[in-house]
């Protein structure tokens, strides 16, 4: 940034070209936007779902796996406590750029597996649809 700073006084910036895409019509963009619109609808249902057992592990729907989680939070917190941030840095990177070597790939994806397996275990909240009073509003 520097260098450009320096070196570039006076040049003005190149424009960036961007390829137009190609004209569609009506009913190819209505089916486009159908698309993105059930894209969107799935990922907001799989967030509420999230959220669901996030909620079911707050209120302890299934203690066993939220007394792991209260562990793992108290794990956490000890580590950000009394390790330095430098070494949590270093670990997170050598953890990211070593999991799918192949001395732990086999390790990684068991690991991975069984984490998956838990999250599939915790039910997610009951939830139940209430529908409007149509009485009140008349």
């Amino acid at each position: 940034m520097l260098w450009h700073r320096n070196a570039g006084k006076g040049r003005p910036l190149e424009p960036l070209k961007i390829i137009a895409p190609p004209p569609k019509n009506a009913v190819e963009q209505l089916l486009l936007l159908q698309e993105a619109i059930s894209q969107l609808e799935a990922l907001i249902q799989s967030g509420n779902i999230v959220l669901l057992k996030v909620r079911a592990l707050i209120f302890a729907a299934l203690p066993q796996a939220t007394d792991r989680t209260a562990l793992l939070l108290v794990i956490m917190a000890l580590a950000f406590a009394f390790v330095p941030l430098k070494h949590l840095i270093l670990f997170a990177f050598l953890e990211s750029f070593t999991t799918n070597m192949p001395l732990r790939k086999i390790s990684s994806e068991r690991d991975l597996r069984r984490i998956r397996e838990w999250w599939i275990r915790i039910p997610a909240a009951p939830v139940q649809l209430m529908k409007p009073d149509d009485k009140k509003t008349r």
